[in-house]
């Protein structure tokens, strides 16, 4: 049963390169794709601040008139005090659904820290996240989102963005079998596979605070029987880009990534 997901972040109410256009944009292209599932990696607001959680809040709900959404905050929603908005007018910060019928199970973290452009997961949310994906099956795709970076991101400058904790996280991806990781922050889409395991990085979708030639962006993921495919989705003018495409099977009833392809950006 093929199951679409899309992966928006870092929208940024209340930045002065944010686009209302750019935001009809990516709603319209969302409603004609129809997917299965949203998921929003953070940096809803700039500051934080209630004004710019509201009109978040407004677009989430739009979005929800699609389909299921699921929102963990970035850094720039941590800031002022702004997880307090968070939690009333989004939701809560961390998350766990299984799909058995579309063959996925997804987690979401909490990499935000107040008034902090580093990220981090730490101890508690560690031992939540093994507690959760031991209830995963191991048939099914196994996903976790958090904003941060799990590992370095061309064309972001000096590295300095990855989780302060992001070793540790690792090594609990790697033991749990975790299939796809799915991050934002610095507005470059990019995709590593390490240990089998894909990290997932998407676009600054609706502002146009952007790096080199980089473009407003979201991406696309279609999980479909032996297959994982990855598309680009520029939020200007709606053109979709095959960014990667994975073959799947079944090795003594686990979920497995067995080969891959990767299109340059």
């Amino acid at each position: 049963m093929e199951r679409k997901i899309i992966q928006l972040s870092d929208i940024h109410f209340g930045d002065v390169t944010f686009s209302t256009s750019l935001k009809d944009n990516a709603l319209k292209q969302i409603e004609d794709e129809n997917p299965d599932l949203i998921i929003v990696c953070g940096d809803l607001t700039t500051d934080g601040y209630l004004h710019q959680y509201e009109d978040a809040a407004n677009f989430i709900n739009e979005l929800k008139a699609v389909t299921n959404v699921h929102v963990i905050p970035g850094n720039h929603d941590a800031r002022n005090v702004g997880l307090i908005h968070f939690q009333r007018l989004i939701g809560e910060r961390k998350f766990s659904q299984i799909d058995k019928n579309g063959g996925f199970a997804i987690v979401g973290l909490d990499s935000s820290q107040s008034d902090l452009n580093d990220g981090q997961i730490g101890t508690d949310q560690l031992i939540w996240l093994e507690s959760e994906l031991d209830k995963i099956p191991n048939d099914l795709c196994k996903i976790v989102t958090f904003h941060h970076h799990l590992l370095p991101i061309p064309q972001t400058g000096r590295e300095r963005n990855i989780l302060l904790d992001s070793g540790d996280l690792l090594r609990v991806f790697i033991d749990y079998g975790v299939d796809f990781v799915l991050n934002g922050h610095k507005h470059v889409p990019n995709v590593w596979v390490i240990e089998n395991m894909v990290t997932l990085n998407s676009g600054t979708a609706t502002t146009r605070k952007l790096r080199g030639e980089t473009y407003p962006c979201y991406n696309h993921l279609i999980i479909d029987n032996g297959n994982v495919y990855v598309n680009l989705i520029n939020t200007e003018t709606g053109y979709k880009k095959e960014l990667a495409r994975y073959s799947v099977k079944m090795e003594s009833d686990e979920f497995n990534i067995c080969s891959y392809k990767h299109n340059l950006l």
